[in-house]
């Protein structure tokens, strides 16, 4: 390979090498763009639990000072309820935000005969103000509700307005405030009712019902809010993908502009033996056509026909510079078929000229062709090399090659395997040299 070559390698691998880093950025933006622009969704599960006991005044019946829950109680035996309310989320993903929650009690006195409510009132038991947070939640939280206060409220009220046909009902909720979620406007999370408990007043015995609100595995999920503007994003990456056009265009111009006319045989030499190595027979040294008429066919497609028509060999002779190469199909002793690969043809194509006639005689003479000097010892070995090719006409048989008195100049005119001009150029020379 000589300089020239090795320059063109090396500007092909750096154009080819920014190709492939600009597309590379180009489309790892790109990517990001949209990665940024689709919809992202977080999901959380939460789990909610309440657990009590019912604490009793001093009494006569029972061993205990509590009631497990789950039981029905004895109003006037009442004196305080512990409860734990327990709450906790899982995120998907780590995020940040902010939560604050409460444990209300809510008292509610309803008319009996159409549900309207008659009295109302809440008092908070817990207050959590708002504060940050990352990742997972939880929440577990004691408290006593003092249910003789609130029944003996209620009672008076009752008393003092002489109300007989109502509900009254002692009501204990966990709120649960999340909110300011990265990038998310859900309000899904917002001031939530997570669990609550509800306690009959005014009765001479209740029982107390956990709310259907109590979550567990509850699967659900948000969807955070479109990313700010990435148009800045969509544009570096079409940026970098035209430049990567940019370089392909340069690199494909300067392939064409730099690429010669040997690059291009050598490339369709290489594609002929790799696809039909199988049909090809390389030959060296000279092949004798004789007086067969020869037919130059225009494509080696064209060869490949005739081949499957013939059932014949391709036979192929390279020349020694390794610049042109004959292929040929002997059809019979007096009809040869050959096609020709030459960098010449390729070069004048290339140059939009008119692509030069082949003389068929080239294909035997052509190492002949490159020696300066026409020794008779050379001479004398393509005659005999020559002369034991089988011959196609008995004007052709060379006659006389032991015969030393025989001109070898003349000789060697007998045969078509070399090129007569060459020859006779040859003996001219030798003959100034001998006046």
């Amino acid at each position: 390979m000589n300089k020239k070559e090795n320059i063109r390698k090396r500007e092909i691998q750096n154009l080819v090498l920014m190709i492939i880093i600009t597309a590379i950025i180009g489309l790892l933006t790109l990517f990001a763009y949209f990665a940024k622009g689709k919809d992202h969704y977080i999901k959380y599960n939460e789990n909610s639990q309440i657990d009590y006991k019912v604490y009793l005044k001093e009494n006569d019946f029972y061993d205990k000072n509590y009631l497990e829950k789950g039981k029905g109680y004895i109003a006037s035996l009442i004196d305080s309820i512990s409860t734990n309310f327990t709450y906790n989320i899982k995120f998907s993903e780590e995020i940040s935000y902010k939560y604050s929650y409460r444990i209300a009690v809510e008292v509610d006195v309803q008319d009996g005969k159409n549900d309207s409510n008659i009295y109302h009132f809440t008092e908070n038991l817990v207050e959590h103000n708002l504060s940050s947070n990352t990742g997972n939640l939880e929440i577990n939280e004691d408290i006593v509700i003092k249910y003789e206060n609130y029944n003996n409220i209620i009672s008076r009220f009752k008393e003092i307005y002489d109300l007989s046909n109502t509900d009254c009902t002692l009501n204990a909720y966990l709120y649960v405030n999340i909110q300011d979620i990265d990038k998310s406007n859900t309000t899904s999370l917002v001031d939530k009712k997570v669990s609550s408990l509800a306690i009959p007043l005014t009765l001479n015995t209740v029982s107390i019902d956990i709310g259907n609100n109590i979550i567990t595995n509850n699967h659900n999920q948000f969807e955070l809010s479109k990313a700010e503007n990435n148009e800045w994003i969509l544009a570096v990456s079409a940026i970098f993908l035209m430049i990567s056009a940019v370089y392909v265009i340069i690199l494909v111009r300067y392939i064409e502009k730099t690429k010669t006319a040997q690059m291009v045989y050598e490339k369709e030499i290489k594609s002929i033996l790799s696809n039909y190595d199988s049909y090809i027979q390389k030959i060296n040294g000279t092949y004798d056509i004789g007086t067969s008429q020869v037919l130059k066919i225009e494509t080696f497609n064209d060869m490949l026909e005739i081949r499957d028509t013939l059932k014949q060999p391709i036979l192929m002779l390279e020349n020694e510079a390794k610049d042109g190469s004959f292929f040929i199909i002997p059809a019979t002793n007096s009809i040869i078929y050959t096609y020709a690969l030459r960098v010449v043809d390729i070069k004048a194509k290339m140059d939009g000229k008119e692509i030069p006639t082949y003389d068929i005689t080239e294909i035997a003479h052509s190492d002949f062709m490159k020696r300066k000097k026409y020794t008779d010892e050379y001479i004398k070995d393509q005659i005999t090399m020559t002369s034991s090719m089988p011959t196609v006409d008995e004007r052709n048989v060379i006659k006389g090659s032991k015969d030393k008195n025989t001109n070898l100049y003349d000789q060697l005119e007998k045969t078509t395997s070399f090129d007569l001009r060459e020859i006779r150029k040859a003996k001219k020379e030798m003959d100034k040299k001998k006046k």
